[in-house]
């Protein structure tokens, strides 16, 4: 999501604020009445009482005892042939029905018809439009044109010629005009255009605007500008159908109506932007300053840069304003919001249905001429945004894909207008997609997302009940932490992982999300589930667990490595080593350091044997364990082989074994073979042992030597073969022969000689 998503949208719907309130200053020509200079030459107002001042040409409309207009000149020539008169030095005072208006027309010249009540006038025809209400002969509107008609029975005034107008803050023309002395309306016909000068109002830029039409209703206190009406700030401009503008009682601007496919377009420095929308309002305080301002129904902005197209579309926008500077203090939108930002391969899009901004202000200070003040819309930012629905926010770049879900989202923005951090609430869901990888999901209560300076997330925090999801792998944990530079998910507080094989616990988990490497550390415990298809682990029966201090390797792999304290127990088989590493693929468990294994034999039919003891024979509720100790240990579950080397020692109640080197064979017992049980399956036990190198062979009172021996549990027996096999009592009677073969159970021992020949001995051991 980039930095900059909340602070540019709400800068846009600023704009608008802005250039409203240009055109409010620019077409409301009633609220500077009060500013303009006395016009000397203009006589006092009339009283409503009084007709005719002297014997000079006089004229009055009165109803009801109330003077409507007074039409007076200074000589009146009468032509007795035409049917009229000449009036010079002309002066039109019109009061209007209510007696609020002290309006004049002046003109050198005007032709009089007395039957028709139509007064000509050829020559510059200036007309003052000023309040009656106010002290003194204060003008507010100045307009100047040629060619004016004017009826003395309907007190309507007309020119099809150029009109031009000058109000305290600005001047203007047009082409034709109207002024109706009954209804007190003003109007420029058409080409309408005119310029105001710089202002705090018009952010100390000039302004311009045009319109097919100017209207002003006095009655009605309302202001319109007719489109295609255009107003101009600098580089934006705002464009419209029509421009209302209401006023109140004290005629100042109250209320601003753009209406007709309203739309604003503006160049800044990071790329070319526009805004359309269905309607805007703007409401305005005494002072004229904007207090709110809306925009309702389809609203559309764009902004193109280098990087893509920027898109932004909602129902509803209301901006509430600083008093008295203009500037925008909360922002809310409503109705299927949708922003979507682009920057170098990036691009970030925002989905929600209601949302609020808070801006900051910056203190005005001094500026050069014609640049904005340092309080002036330029200067604000984003404080923070926060969704007030459900919303999702979607981050693409050219690595990964990255989705984030909450409830609530809380953005903080630093002074430098990046996004500093991300909240989200009540229910947050994350999902990324990491090139060609499966989709990962993470689900939290909270989220807490940290920035960096190019608007690129860091790092997210998540707490509350967090779960995570990639493929058939899971996770779960009081607190995670992903992050972005390291592509890794740490997980805090009693987590666990698992996939459709193991499930692993531990103080700390680590995960790459891109590799898949994972590092877990303090007492790490995992348990790995048997299946049909094979286990990673297969030393015994039921699932195997694996106990360490840490945990390294790859989940997508299948390889891990348990260092430290490292015990694995299945059944009654247990490994203990510094370390035991696992190749799930391969079927490979290997051990390192200190190993000791624990491996229950086969039980076999040692009691049938000939002669044997059978208080010798294993109870089935007691079988007899081999404990071997080595230095390392690799075992095939695949083959049911264990390889150690280094100096072994194997030991049980059978006897013990010495050796360089032992191979240990495990198979499934009797008992689990063929269809067998679901408390047997998938047991393993020793069946055979076979030690190479230097081997020594102790059972009971016998101490057998060799360079081979094997051991096969089934029947108890002992083969010595290689080198000089001799086995020796603790009568010292000695027995060599090309092999030795001796049965635990009832002390058979067979002679293979070199002459071929085969020689049974039996010695019976004092117990």
């Amino acid at each position: 999501m980039r930095n900059r998503q909340a602070a540019r949208y709400a800068r846009w719907s600023a704009m608008a604020a802005g250039l409203i309130a240009t055109a409010v200053a620019a077409l409301y020509a009633e609220r500077a009445f009060r500013e303009a200079h006395a016009r000397h030459k203009a006589p006092q107002a009339l009283s409503l009482a009084v007709q005719q001042q002297s014997a000079q040409f006089s004229f009055s409309k009165v109803e009801q005892d109330r003077t409507i207009f007074t039409i007076r000149a200074s000589r009146a020539t009468q032509y007795k042939d035409q049917n009229r008169a000449v009036l010079n030095d002309v002066w039109i005072t019109i009061y209007g029905r209510d007696g609020t208006r002290n309006d004049n027309i002046h003109t050198e010249e005007c032709s009089y018809e007395p039957d028709t009540g139509a007064v000509r006038c050829q020559g510059q025809v200036q007309i003052d439009i000023q309040n009656g209400a106010a002290s003194g002969p204060a003008k507010n509107l100045e307009v100047k044109t040629s060619n004016l008609s004017f009826n003395r029975n309907t007190g309507e005034a007309s020119t099809a010629d150029a009109v031009e107008f000058q109000f305290p803050t600005g001047q203007g023309h047009g082409l034709g005009g109207s002024y109706s002395a009954e209804e007190g309306i003003v109007r420029v016909e058409r080409d309408v255009a005119f310029e105001m000068e710089p202002s705090d109002e018009t952010g100390g830029l000039p302004v311009t605007a045009s319109g097919s039409s100017l209207e002003i209703r006095r009655k009605e206190r309302t202001v319109v500008l007719a489109g295609p009406a255009v107003v101009k700030e600098g580089a934006r401009s705002l464009s419209a159908d029509k421009i209302s503008i209401e006023l109140d009682a004290g005629d100042h601007a109250r209320h601003v109506v753009v209406e007709g496919h309203p739309q604003i377009e503006a160049d800044e420095p990071r790329g070319k932007v526009q805004i359309t929308t269905d309607r805007l309002e703007g409401f305005l305080s005494e002072a004229g300053w904007i207090d709110r301002v809306l925009a309702e129904g389809n609203i559309v902005g764009t902004r193109k840069t280098n990087a893509g197209t920027d898109h932004f579309s909602a129902g509803r926008v209301e901006l509430t304003m600083i008093p008295a500077c203009n500037l925008i203090k909360e922002m809310t939108a409503s109705g299927g919001i949708t922003a979507e930002l682009h920057q170098a391969s990036d691009t970030q899009i925002l989905r929600t249905d209601a949302m609020r901004l808070n801006f900051s202000v910056g203190q005005p200070e001094a500026t050069p001429k014609g640049k904005p003040p340092a309080g002036s819309l330029e200067h604000q930012r984003v404080e923070s945004a926060e969704t007030l629905t459900p919303a999702t926010i979607e981050s693409k770049s050219a690595k990964d894909t990255m989705t984030l879900h909450a409830k609530q989202f809380v953005a903080e923005i630093g002074t430098d207008g990046h996004l500093d951090k991300l909240f989200g609430h009540s229910g947050v869901e994350v999902r990324r997609v990491a090139g060609n990888g499966a989709p990962q999901t993470v689900l939290a209560t909270e989220m807490i997302a940290k920035f960096d300076a190019r608007g690129q997330w860091e790092n997210v925090q998540e707490t509350g009940d967090v779960r995570f999801q990639q493929a058939d792998h899971q996770a779960s944990a009081a607190r995670a932490t992903i992050a972005r530079p390291t592509d890794t998910i740490m997980l805090e507080g009693s987590p666990a992982i698992s996939d459709s094989m193991s499930r692993t616990t531990a103080t700390n988990i680590t995960i790459n999300q891109d590799s898949g490497e994972l590092h877990a550390s303090g007492n790490v415990i995992s348990t790995y589930i048997p299946s049909t298809a094979g286990d990673a682990v297969g030393l015994g029966s039921g699932a195997a667990h694996v106990l360490a201090d840490a945990l390294s390797g790859s989940v997508s792999a299948g390889h891990v490595t348990y260092s430290g304290h490292a015990r694995l127990w299945q059944g009654d088989s247990v490994l203990d080593s510094q370390q035991i590493e696992i190749w799930r693929d391969d079927k490979k468990l290997e051990a390192k350091g200190d190993v000791v294994a624990v491996f229950p034999q086969v039980s076999g039919p040692l009691a049938s044997l000939p002669g044997a003891d059978p208080n010798r024979a294993p109870s089935s509720s007691q079988p007899t364990l081999w404990k071997i100790t080595a230095p390392s240990f690799t075992y095939w579950n695949d083959q049911g082989r264990a390889h150690l080397e280094g100096g072994v020692v194997a030991r049980s109640d059978q006897g013990s074994l010495a050796s360089r080197t032992l191979e240990a064979f495990l198979e499934a017992p009797p008992a689990a073979r063929g269809a067998g049980s679901s408390a047997t399956a998938g047991a393993r036990e020793l069946s055979r042992v076979l030690a190479e190198g230097n081997v020594v062979v102790e059972e009971g009172d016998r101490r057998g030597t060799a360079e081979r021996a094997e051991y096969t549990a089934a029947d108890g027996k002992f083969v010595l073969s290689g080198g000089r096999p001799t086995l020796a009592n603790a009568a010292s009677d000695t027995t060599t022969g090309h092999s030795l073969t001796f049965f635990v159970a009832n002390d058979t021992i067979l002679v293979d000689s070199e002459e071929g020949l085969r020689t049974v001995s039996k010695h019976r051991v004092e117990k």
